[in-house]
């Protein structure tokens, strides 16, 4: 739906901030304090008939919460928690290596609660294929709409992602079309 939102910060806590986009304050709930400009990846939740955007750093890190909240017992107060407190790739390390000692350090996260995190995501967390995933969705519709057959496009994607690492769609894209026009 919203999958990102780029504007100055007009008011921030540690819960939520508002953003001045064009001449709209949106309210956006965040696990962090935000300044600046900035540029938060969103979800939009509908809460008994109140919507409620969620907004995060990077995209890894909405990936992250939504996973979380999925877990039964795990709510947004703790997915925030472990967001605010630990890094991603920190995260990733202590769901992998059973660390309940490090996700238990985080406030509100008790022995339990990381024994079920780890239970529940260990061998299951692959957050870099649903990026490229992502990305090559993305990109095979921004092509598809350029005119290219969807035959041509994914044997093009397949042999840039096999040559390069790319983490952006217009970088993705771009090499693609120099592919695509040869």
């Amino acid at each position: 739906m919203i999958d990102f939102l780029e504007g100055e910060t007009v008011y921030s806590t540690e819960n939520f901030c508002v953003l001045k986009i064009g001449s709209y304050g949106i309210k956006i709930l965040t696990p962090y304090k935000v300044e600046g400009k900035v540029k938060l990846f969103t979800k939009l939740y509908i809460k008994e008939d109140e919507p409620v955007l969620y907004g995060f750093k990077t995209q890894e890190e909405r990936n992250l919460f939504e996973k979380l909240i999925s877990i039964s017992g795990i709510g947004i107060k703790h997915a925030f928690s472990l967001i605010k407190h630990l890094s991603y790739s920190n995260f990733i390390k202590a769901i992998e290596e059973k660390d309940i000692s490090l996700l238990s350090s985080v406030p509100g996260i008790g022995k339990k609660t990381a024994q079920r995190l780890i239970l529940e995501l260990q061998g299951k967390i692959d957050f870099e294929e649903n990026e490229k995933d992502s990305l090559l969705k993305d990109a095979t519709e921004a092509l598809i709409q350029l005119g290219f057959e969807k035959k041509e496009i994914q044997k093009a994607l397949k042999e840039v992602m096999k040559k390069e690492k790319l983490t952006s769609v217009q970088e993705l894209i771009k090499k693609t079309l120099i592919l695509l026009s040869k």
